[in-house]
């Protein structure tokens, strides 16, 4: 397991940490973009996550901030606001656990 500590994610994330960020990211649309409606799945990715803000709580546990209002940010995609909100919930999900496999901590590494 990794000694990951929250102060060094945060230093750290966008410059020796930013390539494990991308792959994570990544990692998780091609699982969603696998599983639920692609343009659903790039809306989320191009609008919510776009603006979106990853945190190593410590102990394996990371948080991702996202904009205000998300939903609202998504334009062009018809679904409904409840399919949207637990497609987002669930690429959520997907991507902790990405950004766990990739730092080397929590449950999945």
């Amino acid at each position: 397991m990794s000694d990951l500590t929250p102060e060094e994610f945060e230093e750290q994330k966008y410059v020796d940490y930013f390539p494990k960020l991308q792959t994570a990211y990544k990692s998780a649309f091609e699982t969603m973009n696998e599983s639920f409606d692609s343009d659903l799945v790039h809306g989320i990715d191009q609008t919510i996550l776009a603006e979106s803000e990853p945190h190593y709580e410590g102990d394996g546990e990371f948080t991702v901030d996202l904009p205000d209002d998300p939903l609202s940010k998504l334009d062009g995609v018809v679904a409904t606001d409840e399919k949207t909100q637990h497609v987002l919930d669930r690429y959520l999900e997907e991507l902790r656990g990405e950004l766990r496999a990739q730092f080397g901590v929590g449950e999945d590494a």
